[in-house]
This record gives C-alpha cells, structure tokens and sequence, in this order.
C-alpha cells in the first residue's frame, strides 16, 4: 500500500482552509481508532463478519473523509473482508491501520 499517510492539501480544502478544525477532527479519528481496534480485533478473532464490517466501515468513512489514504484503504480491505464471510490476512490490515493511527498522531505534533 503506498496511499499518502494524508493529503493534508485535500483535507485543507475539504474543510475550508481551517486548520485548527482539521486537528480537531483528526484527535477525533486517533481516538476512535484507539477505540475501535480492540473490537476489530476481537471481530476478526470471532469471526464476526457483521462486526467487523460495521466498525471499519465506520472508520473508513471517518478517515477518507479527512484524506487519511492509507488508513481509509486498510479500512476497505477490513470491511470487505466482513462482506465476504474472510478474515485471511486481516492482521496485515490491522497493522496498517495501527501504524497510520500511530503516524497520524505524530503528525499532529508537527503541524
């Protein structure tokens, strides 16, 4: 996956030119994120399709939204994967979106 960790120029412009709202909004995807990772995980571990294909389908909408690329795309993978009934390979993606979660926090540090 080589998506753009954030098109911060994209975001930008989606919101305005409002920077501080653009922070705000992505403190709000970094927590829901922290949140919602351990009932992925437990959706992947149980199988539960519908669970997971909910919560990421949630937090793909969020991150694309804020043109958190690399982050909204594992997010795809992950609620397709609810669709069709398969969890194979779902801890690459789970991976992914620790990382992107990670990165994007260190982001905000430096904006």
């Amino acid at each position: 996956m080589q998506e753009k960790l954030i098109d911060f120029e994209m975001a930008m412009e989606r919101l305005g030119g409002d920077k501080e709202f653009l922070v705000e909004l992505l403190e709000e995807l970094i927590q829901q994120v922290d949140e919602s990772l351990p009932d992925i995980k437990q959706a992947v571990q149980t199988k539960s399709f519908t669970e997971l294909r909910s919560l990421a389908h949630g937090l793909k909408g969020a991150s694309a939204n804020l043109n958190a690329d690399r982050m909204a795309s594992a997010l795809k993978q992950l609620e397709n994967m609810g669709l069709e009934g398969s969890v194979d390979g779902a801890e690459e993606y789970i991976e992914i979106v620790e990382v992107a979660n990670n990165k994007l926090r260190e982001y905000l540090q430096n904006i």
